[in-house]
């Protein structure tokens, strides 16, 4: 990820924290850090998705004041400190950057609100009963308040699973566990 994309995304989250000290309410961070990241994932996805956006801001013959109103046009309702990071970002033609700056944000929220993304690969239906206690332990494993699932199904595992996160994988599949058998033979 771009260096760039990330001081932005540090810059936001830390802008939201001193206003909220002022505030003092950890209600009002946790709302206003959510907000952000709902309109920095409505902007990173709007962009992501139009060929048309995409080109438009990346122009250089099409002004700033110009992408500007296009922006507010396309999303009238946005809070001030987003409004103000747009702004910004026509400013020194870095627009195109949104979509790195919005991964990056969500990464500071989830390690701020103690979330973790976990993937799960199964070759079949989880039974929910399972699936619950699946959860319980990695919430426990990870020390995390909660667990962002993603499964994936892969029937060419046979059995068992694989779950990933951003710092560890576990492989207990059917398959791994016949090419362990293979290498032994």
């Amino acid at each position: 990820m771009n260096k760039i994309s990330k001081n932005y995304a540090k810059s936001l989250f830390e802008k939201l924290i001193i206003e909220s000290n002022q505030e003092s309410t950890l209600s009002n961070l946790k709302r206003n850090i959510n907000l952000c990241l709902e309109e920095l994932s409505l902007f990173s996805t709007t962009i992501l998705n139009s060929k048309k956006l995409q080109g438009f801001f990346q122009n250089p013959t099409f002004s700033e004041q110009k992408k500007y109103e296009i922006l507010v046009t396309l999303f009238p309702n946005i809070s001030e400190l987003t409004h103000s990071l747009l702004k910004i970002l026509l400013e020194k033609r870095e627009i195109y950057l949104l979509p790195e700056i919005f991964h990056e944000y969500e990464k500071l929220t989830l390690k701020f609100s103690k979330i973790k993304k976990v993937k799960l690969i199964v070759s079949s239906y989880l039974d929910k009963h399972i699936g619950k206690k699946l959860l319980e332990k990695l919430k426990k494993l990870t020390k995390a308040n909660e667990i962002i699932l993603e499964v994936e199904y892969k029937e060419e595992l046979l059995s068992g699973l694989i779950i990933q996160s951003a710092s560890a994988a576990l492989d207990a599949s059917l398959v791994e566990e016949l090419k362990s058998l293979l290498k032994e033979i």
